[in-house]
């Protein structure tokens, strides 16, 4: 486990070989070590401990539950970067799991006020837009966003405006004169290409054939997968030569 003394790209490391030695037989052990790290003071690290416990999660089926508990934990500590963290975190979560643990939402939601990061918002906003149909004032968490519209980052801006019409397409009462707003900023009074370019594109959906964006907006997504041990063979050769060397802890050839 990683010491107090240790610098901190030691910290660092010693996290990403805690994700890799991760097992349903230390997964308890290991978050409570995890737990511990998030209330070090070191931002950086308190944010990869907070990280490597939704890796956790998604790497281990079973242990999921148990480390959701945690992160609801940490959100309750009201830290500012460990809430932010976390609600990115537990969208990843959510993205693995589709419609299983749908029940930490409410405790999301109560952490609204406190988002102030370009991630952590689009998260957010992902999560409201995706269960929009289970959200009862969905409609009232996407218009707070949307009263700075034009002030956002265009992370959040291009998911404030799919998961208006998300709540759209499944609350079509709820969401009309939202979308209509929505589109309007987008394409009228955007300097941003993507953006304007994906509000056409909703825009001419909704227009010509509301059943296809359905299909299209609404449609299953593949779920994420552990990444932790994706290494192609000839990388993971490549590092064992230079084992004592930087390249084993950046993951990266000396030519790169």
């Amino acid at each position: 486990f990683c010491k107090y003394n240790d610098p901190i790209y030691v910290k660092m490391e010693k996290l990403e070989i805690l994700v890799r030695l991760a097992s349903e037989r230390n997964i308890d052990q290991l978050l409570q070590e995890l737990k511990e790290y998030a209330s070090e003071v070191d931002v950086d690290f308190v944010r990869k401990s907070v990280s490597t416990i939704g890796r956790c999660a998604i790497k281990l089926e079973r242990a999921a539950e148990r480390c959701i508990k945690v992160l609801l934990q940490l959100i309750q500590t009201e830290v500012n970067y460990v809430v932010q963290e976390a609600v990115v975190v537990i969208k990843n979560i959510f993205r693995k799991y589709p419609n299983r643990y749908e029940s930490v939402i409410g405790v999301l939601c109560d952490a609204l006020d406190t988002l102030d990061e370009p991630e952590a918002k689009a998260s957010m906003v992902w999560i409201i837009g995706e269960y929009s149909n289970r959200i009862e004032n969905a409609d009232e968490l996407l218009e707070t966003f949307l009263e700075t519209f034009d002030d956002e980052p265009p992370m959040v801006q291009l998911q404030l405006l799919t998961a208006t019409v998300k709540l759209f397409l499944r609350r079509p009462s709820k969401g009309k004169d939202m979308v209509q707003a929505v589109l309007t900023q987008a394409t009228e009074n955007s300097d941003n290409p993507d953006l304007r370019d994906r509000g056409y594109v909703y825009w001419r959906l909704l227009s010509c054939d509301p059943a296809g964006a359905k299909d299209v907006v609404l449609a299953e997504k593949p779920v994420i997968s552990d990444d932790t041990n994706q290494l192609e063979e000839s990388q993971l050769n490549d590092l064992i030569g230079h084992i004592a060397t930087l390249s084993s802890i950046y993951h990266k050839s000396p030519e790169e």
